[in-house]
């Protein structure tokens, strides 16, 4: 995600919140076994192609089959009708808070993206501490939407103003008891080879879907484990852009600061796949 939110980690101001208003306690927790199959994705979801091909880790934005999602947060611009004519774009995922803080351009942008066809998503950037108000914070934002693709934002989790694998696993648990829906799990190269030792055999991990940051053209050490591929690849950001918006993939009405992600597949397999069962 943003990288340059580690300054305002440290004078983030935590509010309290209400509890989200959903129903009745949703199942327990599956006992380890019950999720994704091999060759896939988490979730049970079969991506179109395996790591060991190559393909799906080889500038798999420049093929024409596959689709384009972008991610943004309060401080990115967006201009929606010049975006409108790159026909990859076929989604839109936002930051919706970060800790207890709301994204100040949440609810503006989902009305915007909707009313304009594209699929939906929201991010929560996890902090250190207060993971169960966190987790019902989101549930406040994201309501009961099925067609809003749910997602934690694990950033460094060793790191003291970052959440936790603990915690991260807490955050699962919880979301999934009160909505029974599992998050898609957003992690970097080093964060998901963590998560591929310290919560292999958590269910909800196993049932998840893979969203995974990796700044380059080309991978050729996935980190398989509970994941074999990708659901998601964050390509592109600021990190290996530049001012001049030289980057890897340049989405129209947006500027080198945007994050890009691929999926491997057309948008309207992306639709089928936009889900958190």
């Amino acid at each position: 995600m943003k990288h340059v939110y580690l300054a305002l980690f440290i004078a983030l101001n935590i509010f309290s919140t209400n509890s989200h208003a959903f129903g009745a306690k949703r199942p327990s927790v599956p006992s380890s076994g019950s999720g994704s199959s091999g060759g896939s994705s988490g979730g049970g979801t079969t991506t179109p192609t395996t790591p060991s091909t190559g393909a799906a880790f080889s500038s798999p934005w420049n093929q024409s089959d596959t689709s384009i999602i972008i991610d943004a947060y309060e401080g990115n611009s967006i201009d929606w009708d010049k975006m409108s004519k790159d026909t990859k774009v076929a989604a839109v995922i936002h930051r919706s808070g970060m800790g207890l803080k709301i994204d100040s351009q949440y609810k503006a942008r989902k009305k915007i993206a909707l009313e304009r066809g594209y699929l939906w998503g929201a991010y929560h950037l996890g902090t250190r501490g207060n993971t169960i108000a966190q987790a019902d914070f989101f549930l406040s934002l994201v309501q009961d939407e099925p067609n809003t693709l749910m997602v934690l934002d694990l950033e460094d989790t060793g790191a003291s103003n970052f959440m936790s694998v603990d915690e991260a696993v807490v955050f699962m648990n919880y979301v999934y008891e009160k909505t029974g829906r599992v998050p898609v799990v957003y992690a970097n190269h080093a964060t998901t080879t963590l998560l591929n030792s310290k919560v292999k055999n958590q269910p909800l991990f196993q049932r998840s879907k893979l969203w995974y940051a990796r700044f380059k053209s080309s991978v050729t050490d996935f980190p398989t484990g509970i994941w074999s591929n990708y659901f998601m690849w964050q390509f592109s950001s600021e990190i290996n852009c530049t001012s001049t918006g030289s980057c890897l993939y340049n989405v129209p009405g947006t500027k080198y600061d945007m994050d890009v992600n691929v999926y491997y597949g057309s948008p309207t397999d992306l639709a089928l796949q936009w889900n958190n069962d």
